[in-house]
């Protein structure tokens, strides 16, 4: 009988580009011969995002909620990947004088009756509606305003917070499974500290990525896009210790395109084909159809079928300050008979992140890490593409235990203790490498 979820075999086309990639990455580790076996693995995961999948619903009661337009690490950090006080450590973005910002008086409050942000004004508008001119640390290109306010620079990230706000209202936006709407900014950034040549040099610069965020309104979002100091520098260590010695450094950051996930993706057209149809094919048979199916257009990032976009350009040339004092890093640099082994573990006030040191053959068997806090408790992953980051608010990382597993036994097996009250012992025995990590 046909399932009722036959459709769900499109969803994988339907994710974003960055998990795609996730999945492809995977596959390759962990390749599984017999198709109804990918099928199942591939719609549960996709399922599980789906699950809090919604069409795009306005909050204006947010909007209402909002101090300042500055203040947006203040609103989202109590709901963010790695939560924790973001406002108390943020350098505030000032427009130079006689900027024409929509805020009034020297804190930059501008307060309705009651003491609050009138929903009508938190991106910056003009009493009749109009928005307001070039600014530094704003910028309006074809209906579309994006504002900056402010940063947070570790030796591990840099947090920005931006406002968007849109003449049009935002299309229908799919959500994640923590019911935040799924948008990316597609940009390019340079950096003081960067070598010539940058980015032709070979070095990432971290003007891609997901930013995470809520709509105010149908015409207003505020996120917080991080940019990991991994997707700047890469593994060049040298650039990496110049950046974390920092007391400051200038940022030039042009958005080209602001893209959202559609709440509801164009499927493909199966033409006809069963779910067992799809079943009884070979792996090249598959492969063969999926390639006939598919517009070639749909393949890029974005596209028409899975996207809605805001083309800029919105560039920013910003100044921000580096907090390298609250950072603690541990080197281990050690590796055992398996090939698995540690180098280093930094914390700072909202993030752990982990490096591993594996040999070439391990890193090719794959490998996946697992942290603990002082508790024993297992660590959440951030919102960092890099999967060793791991958010800490909350909890007491005094001390923390490292553990680096095989990638397959680790999925197939010993993830479903997660929950279990031995889970710590039951990776000390199972891990390749284990340490307990002390700060």
């Amino acid at each position: 009988m046909k399932s009722e979820r036959f459709d769900a075999i499109v969803i994988p086309n339907n994710l974003s580009q960055r998990v795609r990639k996730g999945i492809r990455q995977g596959e390759k580790i962990y390749v599984r011969n017999k198709r109804k076996k990918i099928m199942i693995r591939v719609v549960t995961a996709a399922a599980a995002l789906f699950l809090c999948m919604g069409i795009f619903v306005s909050q204006p009661a947010l909007a209402s909620k909002i101090p300042v337009i500055r203040n947006i690490f203040k609103l989202l950090q109590g709901d963010y990947s790695y939560q924790g006080d973001l406002d108390s450590v943020a350098q505030k973005f000032q427009e130079p004088d006689g900027a024409d910002t929509g805020l009034s008086d020297a804190n930059d409050e501008m307060t309705g009756e009651n003491g609050t942000l009138p929903a009508d004004n938190v991106s910056g508008t003009n009493e009749n509606g109009s928005y307001l001119s070039d600014s530094r640390y704003t910028k309006t290109v074809n209906g579309v305003t994006v504002s900056v306010s402010e940063a947070y620079s570790s030796v591990e990230a840099i947090y920005l917070s931006f406002m968007i706000k849109s003449e049009e209202p935002f299309p229908d936006t799919m959500m994640n499974m923590d019911e935040h709407p799924l948008i990316y900014l597609v940009g390019t950034a340079d950096f003081s500290f960067m070598p010539d040549g940058g980015e032709a040099a070979g070095y990432a610069n971290g003007g891609t990525g997901s930013i995470e965020g809520k709509f105010l309104d149908e015409h207003t979002y505020a996120g917080i896009y991080r940019i990991d100091i991994l997707d700047i520098v890469g593994n060049d260590d040298v650039l990496k210790e110049t950046y974390r010695a920092l007391d400051a450094f200038d940022m030039n950051y042009t958005i080209n395109q602001i893209v959202g996930d559609k709440a509801e993706p164009e499927p493909l057209d199966y033409r006809g084909k069963t779910k067992e149809d799809l079943e009884a094919m070979s792996d090249e048979e598959w492969s063969a159809f999926m390639n006939e199916i598919t517009p070639p257009d749909r393949n890029q990032f974005p596209n028409k079928y899975e996207n809605w976009w805001f083309d800029g350009p919105f560039t920013f040339n910003l100044h921000i300050e580096a907090d390298n004092e609250s950072a603690q890093v541990v080197t281990v640099d050690e590796m055992n008979e398996t090939g698995a082994g540690l180098y280093q573990v930094v914390k700072t006030k909202f993030e752990i992140t982990v490096e591993e040191k594996c040999s070439e053959e391990r890193s090719e068997s794959g490998v996946f890490m697992v942290v603990l806090d002082a508790d024993g408790q297992l660590l959440p992953n951030g919102s960092s593409s890099f999967a060793d980051t791991y958010a800490i608010n909350g909890r007491d990382v005094s001390k923390v235990y490292v553990y680096v597993c095989d990638y397959i036994e680790y999925m197939d097996d010993i993830k479903a203790h997660r929950s279990d009250a031995d889970f710590k012992e039951i990776l000390e025995k199972r891990a390749l490498y284990g340490k307990e990590i002390v700060f």
